[in-house]
């Protein structure tokens, strides 16, 4: 009794203490390590060196370095180097949670091939060690820090810890096994018979290491790969996480091939897998037939997979949207609306338990139930499921509210008597703020729905109508446009549009106007009663500042005319070819007739387009005629030698103009330089247009980068015929505070079709915290005299051009290593150099078009074929490679990928020798 009361009171104690003190919500959390410094810490890092070795203070001083670390403390070369040598005499000590810290901060301090060294036989020594936690912990680091050349000579202590009794070690062993295969997939493949062997481990998590190292190891042969996977399906797997796994590696062998052989077999394992006495496998059994469903052509519209039914998969899922976890009725959801893209009606047999989901506390839940529920349900329940819609449609995401308007669009068309509400919802959201991706597949909603139900027409067109009144996308605007061109004419009140795409005429983007005169024409072509009042309205427009639109306005304002007049025989058709992107004729055809024309001699005689043949009738002919003389191609085949020597011509003069262009500029900095040092060219950048190719005078700005100084050479074209321009100066503004003028040169005379540079010379102020990568933004304009044919004196002008921008890519040269290089460099660097890393949130919608921003902004030459996007990842890894003013080698590696959450992400590493260049090039993109 007397120890009954002591545990009593010491329960009532407790239970106090917690309520007085424990109060987290009530207390500010404050971070006790918030006031880490780096020089403290390498200053007690003495401490390892002691003797006797204080295994406490070691403790506490090794997890403030992995503090320091994990956020983001950069230290240096040397600092890391102390750090390592200072840690590794730690393995003197015999304390199990000290050694633990040694092998943690080994892992993230990384050492290099030379320091690994330094540490390897305290490794291998602790792999051999009595006491497991060494063991597992020291396969782990050495997962981590082994060079792949070193492999070989640990091989037997790692096929020993595979099949170890402790499931700790073993499972560590077959960790460093997944790590190794990367680099080294021969030393990995000796193991495969104790890997076989720990597949039938009683311990899960060995089990399913095991299984995963496996795949990895046979995923590359077919026939191995089905072998391993139909006889694990025959046994039974002990572990639910390897169970798991073997289901997902079963549903990838059906989905790539359909083989009778192996069908039945890896069937009939899912479904007895439908009946597991664990929740994720039997989730993962009827995700698995629901994917199937997806392929199978034979079953659709039943309720089998494979001749397997399916019915026990669906339940298993009905029964998971009643769960009282949220995690299982995500799933349960998400997998159902997968189904409902393929199999409707069977994913409709859970419609009663998904509604009880349209309030679940979890947008993302109640919107995927919603999405489902919108493929599935039944006329009577729109209206109800579109008020759900709108209820919390401010809420979710773009990409679930991407799936709402793809699920609307489909109920439409299945229901078409109930247009009315389910446009008014699209239209509604069509007015809400939204990204342009959101906009388009509202449209192409609309658009979709108006085309396929005739009832929906008119309405679905005033909906359009209002949209492009305050529309911000010039691209969707357009589309929309010349879609009501098409419709509007059959329409029963074609006058009532007319309005709203007149006011598209004077009020938007050049863009825009044209394509809302292509629209009035159109209107106007096949509805004879509003020729007259469209006429009028295009004439309004005649004086239009963009030269397109004024031709379009002009063309379709003459022949309207005709048509109003009827003096023409085509009045009545209404010129149905001039609104007609369909030609009728080979261009091809018509070129020959004309250049047949012109060789003739007939140059008044007018080309008989009745006359021109097809595109298809032109091809066929020319297809016969070239079977009928196959001996011409002969005489051509000696015509290849020449092709050669005309290529090494070519390369000659490319080579000839270079050394001429390096030699003028040399020419030009000795007269402008006024005895400045300028140094050895360190690289030229490609040609920038500074005008539009269409402007009279055509300028180009080519930069020369030297270590202190920067030549902007002016590449003027003149193309007006008839002006001579003279005393061609470049005068820029806004150099200071980062640049200053040091001398200019001028093209003395300019002529109709010549060129000629222009050069200016600027010195850098500062930027050696830099590494000489100084950035500005200056204003360019030319001055210059100009005269016309028989004018001696003329006048002088100013043109003002675009402005020039020095950005770090300009001062980078791109230059590519060769195919299967970077690594060795990339390792190269690592030892003998510096590394930068910094992480970007890039505003990006898809990862081709961020890969290709990050290329143009660093200026740099993709290596390995990493420089396009494969269809349909997630993730990419960009590597590139370049030189940095000075000579300097760089490369870089990207890691680019698309957040669900954050949107595009990246990780950019940075390598060189110098430790600014680094940094510099790492900021770059921010």
């Amino acid at each position: 009794m007397a120890g009954q009361s002591l545990r009593d009171t010491i329960k009532e104690k407790i239970a106090t203490a917690l309520k007085e003190n424990l109060k987290m919500d009530e207390r500010e959390f404050v971070n006790p390590w918030s006031t880490q410094d780096k020089s403290a810490v390498l200053q007690e890092s003495r401490c390892f060196g002691a003797s006797p070795i204080d295994s406490q203070k070691c403790l506490d001083l090794l997890t403030r370095i992995i503090y320091l670390i994990q956020q983001g403390q950069k230290f240096t070369p040397t600092e890391l180097t102390d750090l390592f040598f200072g840690v590794t005499k730690l393995f003197q000590a015999t304390n199990t949670r000290l050694r633990r810290m040694v092998y943690l901060v080994i892992k993230e301090l990384e050492p290099s091939e030379q320091e690994v060294f330094i540490c390897m036989s305290c490794l291998i020594k602790d792999m051999n060690s009595k006491n497991d936690c060494f063991r597992a912990n020291s396969i782990r680091v050495l997962a981590r820090v082994l060079d792949p050349t070193m492999a070989a000579q640990i091989d037997r202590y790692l096929k020993t810890a595979i099949v170890d009794k402790n499931p700790f070690v073993a499972s560590s062993a077959l960790v460093c096994g997944m790590t190794l295969h990367i680099n080294v997939p021969d030393v990995v493949k000796r193991w495969v018979n104790e890997i076989q062997e720990t597949v039938n481990s009683k311990h899960s998590m060995v089990q399913y290491h095991a299984l995963a190292l496996l795949y990895e190891l046979k995923k590359t042969d077919r026939l191995a790969l089905h072998k391993v996977v139909i006889s694990m399906a025959k046994s039974q797997m002990k572990s639910p996480m390897a169970e798991c796994l073997l289901i997902r590696y079963a549903t990838q062998t059906l989905l790539a091939e359909r083989d009778a052989s192996i069908e039945k077999t890896l069937m009939s394992y899912l479904d007895s897998c439908l009946r597991h006495k664990s929740e994720m496998v039997t989730y993962e059994a009827a995700r698995a037939f629901c994917q199937l469903a997806a392929v199978d052509t034979e079953g659709a519209g039943g309720h089998t997979v494979f001749g397997y039914d399916m019915t026990h998969a669906t339940t298993i899922l009905q029964i998971f949207l009643t769960s009282p976890k949220p995690v299982i009725r995500f799933g349960a959801i998400r997998t159902l609306n997968m189904l409902a893209q393929s199999r409707p009606q069977t994913a409709a047999r859970c419609n009663c338990d998904m509604e009880p989901l349209l309030s679940d506390q979890n947008r993302n839940t109640a919107t995927l139930a919603l999405t489902t529920l919108l493929k599935t349900g039944h006329e009577s329940n729109v209206e109800r499921l579109v008020k759900q819609i709108t209820s919390f449609m401010s809420d979710i995401s773009d990409v679930f509210k991407i799936e709402v308007v793809r699920a609307v669009k489909g109920l439409c068309l299945l229901y078409p008597a109930k247009h009315k509400v389910l446009m008014t919802f699209l239209s509604s959201n069509l007015r809400e703020d939204g990204t342009a991706e959101i906009k388009k597949d509202l449209v192409d909603a609309l658009i979709l729905i108006i085309s396929q139900v005739k009832e929906a027409r008119e309405n679905g067109l005033l909906h359009l109508c209002e949209f492009i009144e305050d529309c911000e996308y010039s691209s969707l605007c357009t589309r929309i446009l010349g879609f009501l061109g098409d419709e509007v004419p059959s329409t029963s009140h074609p006058a009532k549009y007319i309005r709203f795409i007149y006011n598209r005429l004077i009020l938007e983007n050049a863009l825009v106007r044209g394509a809302a005169v292509d629209a009035l024409t159109k209107i106007a072509m096949k509805c004879p009663a509003l020729r007259r009042d469209t006429l009028l309205l295009l004439q309004f427009g005649a004086n239009d500042n963009d030269d397109e639109v004024r031709d379009r306005i002009s063309l379709y304002s003459s022949v309207l005319q005709q048509c109003v007049d009827e003096t023409s025989p085509d009045a009545k058709a209404g010129f149905s070819d001039l609104m007609s992107s369909d030609l009728g004729f080979s261009v091809d055809a018509m070129y020959d007739s004309l250049v047949g024309q012109l060789d003739g001699g007939r140059l008044d005689a007018p080309l008989d387009f009745n006359s021109l043949p097809s595109a298809d009738a032109y091809a066929a002919t020319a297809k016969a005629q070239a079977a009928l003389q196959p001996e011409k191609k002969k005489p051509g085949m000696p015509s290849a030698p020449a092709k050669q020597a005309t290529a090494a011509e070519v390369q000659q003069k490319e080579a000839e103009q270079k050394a001429s262009a390096s030699a003028e500029l040399a020419r030009v900095l000795g007269e402008i330089a006024n005895g400045a040092d300028m140094g050895s060219l360190s690289h030229s950048c490609k040609p920038k247009p500074l005008t539009e190719s269409e402007a009279e005078y055509t300028v180009q700005v080519i930069k020369h980068m030297f270590k202190n100084h920067l030549v902007l050479e002016m590449y003027v074209s003149n193309t007006v015929q008839g002006i001579v321009l003279e005393n061609i100066e470049a005068r820029l503004t806004g150099l200071g505070p980062n640049y200053s003028e040091v001398g200019a040169s001028a093209i003395s005379r300019l002529e109709y079709g010549q060129n000629a540079s222009a050069h200016v010379l600027l010195q850098k102020q500062g930027g050696e915290d830099q590494a000489g990568a100084v950035s500005g933004t200056f204003g360019v304009s030319l001055h210059f005299l100009v005269k016309e044919d028989g004018d001696d004196l003329g006048y002088e002008d100013d043109y003002p051009v675009e402005k020039v921008s020095i950005g770090t890519g300009d001062f980078m040269f791109p230059r590519a290593l060769q195919q299967g290089q970077f690594k060795s460099v990339w390792e190269q660097l690592s030892a003998q150099g510096v590394e930068a890393t910094q992480k970007l949130s890039l505003n990006f919608k898809t990862l081709e078009s961020a890969v290709e921003h990050i290329q143009a902004t660093l200026n740099m030459a993709s290596c390995d074929s990493t420089g396009k996007v494969e269809q349909g990842v997630r993730g990419h890894t960009l590597l590139m490679s370049g030189t940095f003013l000075g000579g300097q080698m760089c490369l870089v590696k990207a890691l680019v990928g698309m957040d669900p959450e954050r949107g595009c992400v990246a990780k950019l590493s940075v390598r060189a020798k110098n430790q600014v260049v680094c940094q510099v090039m790492s900021t770059a993109l921010m």
